[in-house]
């Protein structure tokens, strides 16, 4: 009986060694090619490490769950940690995700809205990525159980955080990144209510020799561009659409894809799937734009200084613009928000 358990630590131990040994090398070799050899340096966390400071993933410490992985709330070193496990029922997959993750986000970590990276344990079958603790969950929650909770200089101070750190994404290396996934439950936030933009799985870096990359289409309804729902092709501008979307749920207290079914009679099951502007084809451009124009105006919160909502509502409906060339980029959108923002002082 003993000699069982021997043997089967023994395979344990050399299965978490060939984890750590393959984990280890793709996403090595992934830093590399993608940044041009050129990374933040992170730690890597032990198994048992993880374990502990998770309380063995108790369910009672559970953040949030998709239906990719599962977020946890942890502590280590006597630091609150976010602890993001993947599933294994998709492995390769749900690896190639996580490898672009690190690689993406671990170029991220100087920028004051981009969650945290502190690190990875790399002896699991898909690697477990470990962030800061965002005390106050994420933007969503705020939006949709109570916006009361957030005064309209708070929200207006968010998106403007937000905006900074997507153009840091685009601009902030010599490859421009499309984040990919921008929605308001990926952006989280912490004890003092600041913005740190997070899940850049999807996110991929634009070639030096061209303005678009073409990728599988992914993101939640209602945030994804048309161009990129149709051809699988993002620039800068599919982003500066995503956080248009952003900006209207912010605005309107309304979902993203409640404008698809309630002005679009996009059928309700259709706007709740893994897809974007679904049906909307019966429409022209000019139509879809006037009707975002006319669901600002009749959906806007109350409370706040008026002037700032309505030059933000203008501003968000730039950025939803049909064709892409005429939306502003993501540093056009920030000076714009701070320009919005003075409209308060004066």
């Amino acid at each position: 009986m003993l000699q069982c358990f021997r043997e089967r630590k023994k395979t344990i131990a050399q299965t978490e060694e060939s984890f750590y040994l393959e984990n280890g090398g793709l996403m090595l070799e992934q830093l590399i090619t993608s940044f041009d050899g050129k990374y933040n340096s992170f730690r890597t966390f032990s198994k048992q490490e993880l374990e502990k400071a998770t309380n063995d993933y108790h369910v009672d410490g559970i953040l949030y769950k998709s239906f990719h992985y599962i977020v946890y709330r942890g502590t280590h070193d006597g630091r609150e940690i976010s602890v993001k496990k993947f599933m294994s029922s998709s492995f390769q997959t749900y690896k190639t995700w996580c490898i672009n993750e690190v690689a993406v986000v671990s170029q991220m970590n100087n920028h004051n809205n981009v969650v945290k990276f502190f690190g990875c344990c790399l002896e699991t079958e898909i690697p477990t990525l470990v962030y800061e603790f965002a005390e106050n969950r994420n933007l969503s929650d705020h939006i949709f159980d109570d916006h009361r909770l957030l005064s309209w200089e708070s929200r207006l101070r968010i998106v403007t955080e937000v905006a900074h750190a997507v153009a840091y994404v685009h601009m902030g290396r010599p490859k421009t990144i499309v984040h990919r996934d921008i929605e308001s439950r990926n952006i989280f936030l912490d004890h003092n209510y600041v913005a740190k933009i997070s899940e850049f799985g999807f996110s991929l870096p634009i070639p030096l020799d061209k303005k678009y990359v073409d990728a599988e289409v992914v993101g939640a309804v209602g945030f994804i561009s048309p161009e990129s729902h149709y051809t699988g092709r993002y620039t800068e501008k599919s982003d500066v659409y995503s956080f248009g979307a952003v900006l209207f749920e912010v605005l309107t207290g309304k979902r993203a894809w409640n404008i698809l079914h309630n002005e679009f009679e996009v059928p309700e099951e259709n706007c709740r799937g893994e897809s974007s502007i679904v049906g909307v084809q019966s429409c022209s451009w000019d139509e879809i734009e006037s009707n975002i124009k006319s669901y600002f105006k009749a959906n806007l919160l109350d409370g706040g200084n008026r002037k700032q909502q309505i030059e933000c509502a203008e501003l968000a409906q730039r950025c939803l613009k049909m064709n892409s060339d005429e939306r502003p980029t993501m540093k056009e959108v920030t000076q714009s928000l701070r320009e919005i923002k003075r409209l308060l002082s004066h």
